[in-house]
C-alpha cells in the first residue's frame, strides 16, 4: 500500500493554561516566606510597580493595631489554658520584630558554633581542625553522630584514623556527651567527667544496658550482690544527673520561625478572619508609567518610541496580573478560612478533641471550587488563632464513626490517646489494648490497638514498658 501525504482540518478541544493563569496557580501555592522573595524581587526589577506611600502604610499600621485587640479579646474571652502545639503566643507581634527578637536571642546559639569557638583554643593543626569540622557536619540537633565513620570517612576522603581522633577530640567538648554514637555512649561520656563516681553506676551503664532499659532491678541486684535499694539509687543518679539529649539546651540547628498567613478571632460572638499582611511588602501599579504607556501608544503611529513602548507595555502587564494575582490569593485563601471555620467552629470554641472530619472535597463543594485549588490555598499556609498556630492541612481529617453512628476526626482520636496517657498512672501506663478499650468505652468508638499505637508513635510517646516509673 502507498504512503501519501494528505492537509486536512480536524477540530478538537483541549485545556490549555495561559501563561497569566499559571502565573496565579503558583502564586495561590507559595508559603509567606516565598511569596515575599516573589514581591521584593519583582519590586526590584519591574520600574511599573512601587511600594504603598507612607500614608497608606500608617492607615495599614492602624488596621494591624485593631487586628491585634481582637485577636486579644478573643484571646481573653474564653479559657485557652490548654495547648497541643508546642507555639504559644500571648501578644502578637509583627514579623519583623519577630525576626529581630530572634536574631537578638543571646539564648539561642549554635551548637556548631559554640563547639568551634572551644576548638579554636585548642592545640590542633588546620587538617585536624578541618577533620572536627567534617564531623560537625553529621551532628544532630541531640548532640548524636548518626552516621558510621567509614561512610564519613569514605564520603571526603579522609583517612579513618583522622576521622576517629577528631571525634575524640568533639566528645571531649561541652556540652558532655557530645558526638556520642547511641544513647549507651552518651550516658557513658558524661559519667567518665564525673568527679566522685556512684556505685554500680559504670557497670549498670556497661554490663547491665539491656537490664537497665528494662529497669529490671533484681538481676542486676543479685548480680552485684547489693539490695535493690542500692540499685535503684543508682539509677536516680542516672535520671537526675545525665543527659540523654546533651545538644537539647541549643534547640534545633533548623530553627524556623512561623508567620501565620490568616487570623482567626471571635467578634461579637462569631468567628471571623482576616489576612496577615503584615510584614509582606505592599505594592501598586505606578500611575506614572500607566500615563506614560497612553502617551508612547500615540507616538508609535508616528514611528517612534517602539522599542520604549513595549519594554513599558510588557512590565506594565506584568505589574497588572501581579497585583491581581496577589489579590485572587488572599480572596481565595480568606474564603477556603471561612469554610474550615464554618466546618470547625467546635474545634475554636473548644479545642482538637472536637476537631470534625473534613476533606478537601468538603470545602471544595462548599466553595464551588476544584479540590486542586483548595490543596494549593492551604499548601505551607498557616493560621493563627486563639487556640495556637495550626497549619491548614491540620483541619483536614478522615471520619471514625462511634457506635451511635456520630463521626469523629482522627486528629481527635489521637489527642483523647494523648490525654489518657497524660493522666495514667505513671507507675502503672497504659497499654495500647487498654487505651483502645477506655476509648470505646467513653466515647463509644471502636479504634484497634494498632491504631492507638500508631498515634501514639505520631505523638512521640513511648510504650507503656518504657514509660513506667519504678523508682
Amino acid at each position: 500500500m502507498a504512503l501519501e501525504i494528505k492537509q486536512g482540518l480536524k477540530t478538537t478541544q483541549k485545556l490549555s493554561l495561559s501563561a497569566e493563569l499559571k502565573h496565579s496557580i503558583t502564586i495561590l501555592t507559595l508559603g509567606r516566606f516565598e511569596l515575599e522573595k516573589l514581591i521584593t524581587d519583582e519590586l526590584e526589577k519591574n520600574p511599573c510597580l512601587i511600594g504603598v506611600s507612607a500614608k497608606e502604610e500608617k492607615e495599614y499600621s492602624h488596621h494591624y493595631d485593631e487586628l491585634k485587640r481582637a485577636l486579644q479579646n478573643s484571646y481573653n474571652q474564653n479559657d485557652y489554658t490548654e495547648r497541643y502545639n508546642d507555639i504559644k503566643i500571648t501578644e502578637e507581634i509583627s514579623p519583623n520584630e519577630m525576626r529581630k527578637e530572634f536574631a537578638d536571642s543571646s539564648l539561642i546559639q549554635s551548637l556548631h558554633l559554640f563547639i568551634e569557638n572551644q576548638i579554636s583554643i585548642m592545640r590542633l593543626s588546620d587538617y585536624e581542625k578541618d577533620c572536627v569540622f567534617t564531623i560537625l557536619q553529621y551532628i544532630d540537633d541531640n548532640g548524636f553522630l548518626n552516621t558510621d565513620l567509614n561512610t564519613i570517612a569514605s564520603n571526603h576522603e579522609i583517612h579513618f584514623d583522622d576521622i576517629a581522633f577528631a571525634l575524640e577530640t568533639v566528645q571531649k567538648c561541652e556540652p558532655t556527651g557530645i558526638g556520642a554514637q547511641n544513647l549507651q555512649e552518651c550516658l557513658l561520656l558524661q559519667f567518665k567527667k564525673l568527679n566522685k563516681k556512684p556505685k554500680f553506676v559504670e557497670n549498670i551503664l556497661t554490663k547491665y544496658w539491656n537490664e537497665f532499659q528494662k529497669q529490671n532491678f533484681l538481676k542486676i541486684a543479685k548480680s552485684e550482690k547489693a539490695t535493690s535499694e542500692e540499685v535503684k539509687e543508682a539509677f536516680r543518679f542516672i535520671k537526675n544527673n545525665f543527659d540523654p539529649k546533651p545538644a537539647r539546651q541549643f534547640g534545633q540547628q533548623s530553627s524556623q520561625i512561623i508567620i501565620p498567613d490568616v487570623y482567626v478571632f471571635k467578634r461579637d460572638g462569631k468567628w471571623i478572619c482576616s489576612t496577615n499582611d503584615n510584614g509582606l511588602p505592599r505594592i501598586k501599579l505606578s500611575k506614572k508609567y500607566s500615563n506614560l504607556i497612553k502617551t508612547l501608544k500615540n507616538e508609535i503611529n508616528e514611528g517612534q518610541y517602539k522599542e520604549t513602548f513595549k519594554y513599558i507595555n510588557e512590565n506594565v502587564k506584568s505589574a497588572k496580573w501581579l497585583v491581581k494575582s496577589l489579590k485572587e490569593r488572599d480572596k481565595t485563601i480568606i474564603k477556603v478560612v471561612e469554610s474550615i471555620i464554618k466546618y470547625q467552629e467546635e474545634f475554636f470554641e473548644h479545642g482538637p478533641e472536637h476537631l470534625a472530619p473534613m476533606t478537601l472535597k468538603t470545602v471544595a463543594n462548599d466553595l464551588d471550587l476544584h479540590e486542586s485549588t483548595i490543596s494549593r490555598a492551604t499548601s505551607d499556609k498557616y493560621l493563627y488563632s486563639p487556640r495556637g498556630i495550626f497549619e491548614l492541612r491540620y483541619f483536614f481529617n478522615a471520619a471514625i464513626e462511634n457506635n451511635s453512628g456520630q463521626e469523629m476526626a482522627n486528629e481527635a482520636i489521637k489527642q483523647m490517646v494523648a490525654e489518657l496517657i497524660k493522666n495514667e498512672d505513671k507507675k502503672s501506663p497504659l497499654s495500647d489494648q487498654e487505651i483502645s478499650e477506655k476509648i470505646q468505652e467513653h466515647k463509644g468508638i471502636k479504634i484497634a490497638r494498632r491504631t492507638v499505637s500508631k498515634y501514639r508513635e505520631s505523638l512521640g510517646i513511648m510504650s507503656s514498658s518504657k514509660r513506667i516509673q519504678r523508682f
